[in-house]
């Protein structure tokens, strides 16, 4: 499947979690899965992936129906204080006070974390996270490994967390590792669901362990998006 292919069939699969409320989009598309809910974060996080794709009737629709200062349920902070560096708009940022000194423990936070400090100017600490996560790549997966949290998953047996390596993937878009976003583009198109969408973990023996939901599925699009176009651009308004 070509890359523009992989990415309208992602699109429409993220269209096809809407529920009854306009404005509002299911996590998971099967109703007995306990992750079919609707999370604010995950409002937010469409949103921006439907404005970057040009899909303004549905990002109007969510931002209309959601409060992105509201809790983002599995954390005390905004829906918005994770995901908006993928926006360009730093201010909320929930990582803003942290101290490059040693870098967070979680993937996933490096890689925002590497998103805000590119924001600020600051492009040796930004460079310095991209490189920090591409030397924990696995090689036999071809995926960022497991960090400390994950190998902790599934009963200490270990998860990847494949948006982590899509957040990987646009944060070395957005420092100039072009071709290291688009390996990684590249493997993540080969794990796209039947369904359009992507899901997050794979078990240590590197298979699907889940169904696909909106945040693995918007950031690998994202990612994919910017492997396209070869930079980190900014969502369109």
């Amino acid at each position: 499947m070509m890359a523009q292919q992989a990415i309208d069939s992602g699109l429409n699969f993220l269209s096809g979690l809407k529920s009854n409320q306009p404005g509002w989009y299911w996590e998971v598309a099967d109703q007995r899965h306990p992750d079919h809910r609707i999370w604010p974060q995950s409002q937010y996080l469409l949103y921006i992936t439907f404005k970057r794709f040009g899909r303004f009737d549905q990002a109007n629709e969510i931002y209309l129906a959601n409060d992105f200062k509201a809790c983002a349920v599995d954390r005390e902070i905004h829906a918005n204080s994770r995901f908006c560096v993928l926006d360009n708009d730093a201010p909320p940022f929930y990582l803003a006070s942290w101290s490059t000194a040693q870098l967070p423990n979680s993937y996933d936070e490096v890689a925002l974390l590497g998103h805000y400090l590119a924001l600020k100017g600051s492009t040796q600490e930004a460079n310095r996270c991209g490189i920090y996560l591409k030397d924990k790549w696995n090689s036999q997966f071809r995926i960022l490994g497991m960090d400390e949290g994950d190998r902790a998953a599934d009963q200490g047996r270990g998860l990847f967390r494949l948006y982590k390596t899509a957040l990987a993937g646009t944060l070395f878009a957005r420092i100039g590792m072009i071709e290291d976003c688009q390996s990684t583009a590249s493997e993540l198109q080969t794990m796209q669901d039947s369904t359009g969408g992507w899901i997050t973990d794979l078990n240590a023996q590197g298979r699907p362990s889940g169904v696909p939901n909106i945040e693995t599925t918007c950031l690998t699009l994202v990612c994919l998006d910017c492997a396209s176009k070869r930079r980190f651009s900014a969502a369109v308004t």
